[in-house]
């Protein structure tokens, strides 16, 4: 008879999250894992080399953690990562002076768009490797089935590598059957509130319907502060 997996801290951090999700569990799980390495960069790590070069390569953060950066409204802590990539790009706008227009539109491409992954979002992939696998190594547990199942379900970009990942079939099929059932409900209420919009109907009360439109958004892309 095959053992059951063992129940290491990322079964309890993945099972919490399901628990307690109002959305995609996973991509609530990784924006929380996120925002604390940022946290703990902002707190302890600005002033580190490593870190300090690490971002020179990739040219700052991306969009989407640059501005999740902002959010913790450390000024200093901020201006002390940034100051690094101001001052690179000074010197790249220094460096196209004098350069025939032929040149200057090949080299700029080249000289500051060609740049390494975002820290963050590498960090971020990693974290949200490590969450898939242990949601489709623990399918087959009860507590884990229960609360997927009262959760409101995985977004598509989180649900299809799950799918993909998951070796054992009755698993795969159970993640696929739940997720019919709840990507059917959200179909059935995106309906409704449009059928709501109708003027033979728009004075009936709203029901769970009325926040369809967003959970649509949510569900086929994940959320903004992951995807």
């Amino acid at each position: 008879m095959k053992r059951p997996p063992q129940k290491h801290i990322g079964f309890f951090d993945v099972l919490e999250a399901f628990q307690q999700a109002k959305g995609c569990a996973l991509c609530e799980l990784e924006a929380r894992d996120i925002r604390r390495y940022l946290e703990n960069l902002l707190y302890e790590n600005v002033n580190d080399v490593g870190v300090r070069a690490d971002l020179a390569k990739s040219r700052g953060y991306c969009r989407l953690h640059a501005h999740m950066l902002l959010e913790f409204q450390d000024g200093l802590g901020t201006a002390i990562l940034y100051q690094d990539q101001v001052m690179m790009f000074l010197d790249f706008l220094k460096s196209l002076n004098g350069l025939p227009a032929k040149l200057l539109r090949r080299k700029m491409p080249e000289a500051w768009g060609d740049a390494a992954q975002c820290p963050a979002c590498r960090i971020a992939t990693g974290f949200r490797e490590c969450h898939l696998a242990t949601l489709v190594e623990h399918l087959g547990d009860p507590e884990i089935r229960k609360a997927v199942e009262a959760s409101p379900g995985l977004c598509v970009p989180h649900l299809l590598p799950a799918l993909r990942q998951a070796q054992d079939a009755s698993a795969r099929d159970y993640l696929a059957t739940v997720h019919v059932g709840k990507f059917k409900g959200l179909a059935d209420d995106l309906a409704e509130f449009i059928r709501k919009h109708d003027y033979r109907f728009n004075r009936e009360p709203w029901g769970k319907e009325r926040n369809s439109w967003i959970r649509a958004i949510n569900m086929m892309t994940g959320l903004k502060d992951v995807f």
